[in-house]
């Protein structure tokens, strides 16, 4: 990875709430595993598994000519790489060399951001990527809203970034879920520490593992809880599927309000002309995963 950046890490107190004596029995745990995403993973061994893999997506295919989307894959990747190593500098506010090793490769493959030279512009709060044709794209944070890839050769958004400021009381003096407080009447006395612990060190014990975070919660109480170095539990982090949960709740919000109705078709004006046979997706069929609409992704076997 090329860089024209120096940058020391500023590192965050590891955050690691001690667990107790826990027993096992009957223990119904729900664990939530934040990993930084997009994990390289080793090629599978067996070709042949691969192959069949390729077979398998093939007998789904739909009979339609697939397009691909307009442009230079490699810019693609760039802007990608830009947005997510904006919102991992300024939002989440991990090291630069770090977040551009470790994270995001669903929407940067490692391969293809390693062709690449980037910059933190941390006065303007902006990543600028460039390929090796010179090319740049800039991701650049916008307060409240996180980090958006610009245009090419745009230095601001086209439009006006609103202020969003938080209605939910203070963390410090709030009951966990919603804040930090944890219940006096403890659950652990009657788990197994060691068990507990050992759960734990699993997620960050493979090798090449990147979990991020790792939260166990039994009976609505944690009974686990540890953070790699840099990450505590106040640091934001990529939501990534977890985004979609949350967007979809939103919008059954929506339409119980009756601002939408789940038949009707997409809210998406682009889809709307006569001849665009996107008019007919309906929002069900996004919620459901449904559309038709053709996906590849670094991660599909044949990519």
């Amino acid at each position: 990875m090329k860089s024209n950046i120096t940058s020391n890490l500023v590192a965050r107190q590891q955050y690691d709430r001690p667990t107790m004596k826990y027993s096992l029995e009957a223990l119904i745990v729900f664990s939530v595993c934040l990993c930084f995403g997009g994990c390289r993973t080793p090629e599978p061994k067996n070709t042949g598994t691969k192959e069949a893999l390729i077979s398998r997506a093939a007998s789904f295919e739909l009979n339609t000519k697939s397009i691909s989307p307009p442009g230079d894959p490699q810019e693609h990747h760039a802007s990608g790489f830009a947005k997510i190593l904006c919102s991992a500098v300024f939002t989440s506010g991990l090291d630069p060399e770090f977040a551009a090793e470790n994270i995001g490769y669903f929407t940067s493959p490692y391969k293809e951001r390693a062709k690449t030279t980037w910059r933190v512009d941390r006065e303007n709060q902006a990543v600028h990527v460039t390929l090796p044709n010179g090319i740049t794209r800039t991701a650049k944070h916008i307060g409240d809203l996180g980090c958006l890839t610009l245009p090419q050769g745009k230095n601001s958004p086209f439009f006006t970034p609103p202020k969003i400021e938080s209605n939910l009381p203070d963390p410090a003096i709030t009951k966990w879920p919603m804040g930090d407080v944890l219940p006096k009447d403890s659950l652990l006395k009657d788990l197994n520490a060691t068990l507990i612990t050992k759960a734990v060190d699993a997620a960050f014990e493979p090798r090449g593992a990147m979990t991020a975070s790792y939260v166990v919660t039994w009976k609505g109480q944690i009974i686990g809880e540890r953070y790699r170095p840099g990450i505590t539990m106040h640091t934001p982090l990529e939501s990534w599927s977890m985004g979609k949960s949350l967007t979809a709740t939103l919008l059954g919000v929506l339409i119980k309000d009756g601002v939408y109705l789940v038949d009707q078709p997409a809210p998406i004006p682009e889809w709307q002309n006569k001849k665009d046979p996107r008019k007919k997706i309906r929002i069900a069929n996004i919620l459901n995963m449904s559309s038709g609409l053709r996906f590849r992704a670094p991660q599909d076997p044949d990519y």
